[in-house]
């Protein structure tokens, strides 16, 4: 099975360069722009990349520390937390088992309560993105369409099925028993996670935090997204925006390939032919959000000791298998 998925994913990859290659040659002019781009045009994007890794981060640290009860430093955990996305980047999910296996060896946070923390991450990240968004549309511009879908009443849909997800799941787990040992390991453990992210946002105070952090971490990625579009010439209203980062949020969840190359550029390319603006600018816009995106992660990385982690990254692939 793990065979089949590395090959699915391989001819996913192969498909979407070949298609964006011929993309980009076809509009080469186009490409021509990034070139000419002003000093403070690179320092603003660059400056707001490092702004949400760092935001990201001190949220993820939030919901860890609340899943585990253990406390880890700002400094430390950035370290952990950016290799992880550097190696997420090369090989999905192996930088979910690297934080594991480190925040086991150095801090004795089980595996069961970083999944815990990524799955509740995951989740209020996801539903609360969904909620700014179709908040957003609905009361700015309810008569934005998706093609010939209502906007807002697809992410209507898509926030009522997020937020729901692991109430419902928790709900199941409780009416299933099984009298199989293995089967009731995986049950239990799913359980737990799903209790965990349920019962956590009881807390206001905690509440409170993801939000705020939140907020702001919307109005940074907001900026970027503004500025990327802006240098082609895209001046994408807020409700158009607001549809755009929901797509963005998402994407770091759902990988299909390693990064998400080539899905993220394709959707946001249809995205952007559906909501009138155009593919090739979506196409674009996005390509110059991840070459910044993964150089400024790459960046950071080295300098955290990225180097020898990805001459190591096959041992954390062997372990996702």
């Amino acid at each position: 099975m793990s065979k089949f998925k590395k090959i699915i994913r391989l001819v996913l990859v192969v498909i979407c360069i070949f298609y964006l290659a011929r993309f980009f040659y076809i509009n080469k002019d186009s490409l021509q722009i990034t070139f000419a781009l002003s000093s403070i045009t690179v320092f603003s994007v660059i400056s707001l990349a490092l702004l949400h890794l760092f935001l990201s981060s001190c949220r993820f640290q939030i919901v860890l520390k609340k899943c585990s009860g253990t406390s880890i430093s700002v400094r430390e955990w950035f370290k952990i937390f950016i290799l992880g996305r550097l190696l997420n980047t090369f090989l999905p999910q192996a930088g979910n088992v690297y934080r594991s296996v480190q925040l086991k060896k150095n801090y004795d946070i089980s595996y069961t309560n970083y999944i815990s923390s990524l799955a509740s991450f995951a989740w209020m990240d996801t539903s609360m993105n969904l909620i700014i968004a179709t908040a957003v549309i609905a009361i700015l511009n309810s008569d934005l369409t998706i093609g010939p879908f209502s906007a807002w009443k697809i992410l209507t849909f898509l926030t009522i099925a997020v937020v729901a997800l692991p109430v419902l799941t928790e709900v199941l787990l409780g009416k299933i028993n099984f009298k199989n040992k293995h089967l009731y390991w995986v049950h239990s453990k799913l359980s737990e996670v799903m209790t965990a992210s349920v019962k956590n946002i009881r807390d206001k105070v905690y509440l409170l935090k993801i939000v705020l952090l939140g907020l702001v971490m919307l109005a940074c990625t907001g900026a970027l997204l503004h500025i990327c579009f802006r240098i082609f010439n895209i001046n994408l209203s807020l409700p158009a925006l607001a549809v755009f980062y929901a797509l963005l949020k998402i994407s770091n969840y759902v990988s299909l390939t390693p990064g998400n190359l080539g899905v993220q550029e394709l959707a946001y390319g249809f995205l952007g032919e559906q909501l009138g603006i155009g593919m090739a600018q979506g196409v674009l816009a996005s390509a110059f959000i991840r070459v910044v995106g993964t150089s400024v992660l790459f960046a950071l990385g080295m300098l955290l000791g990225g180097g020898d982690l990805l001459r190591r990254r096959k041992d954390y692939s062997k372990m996702e298998d």
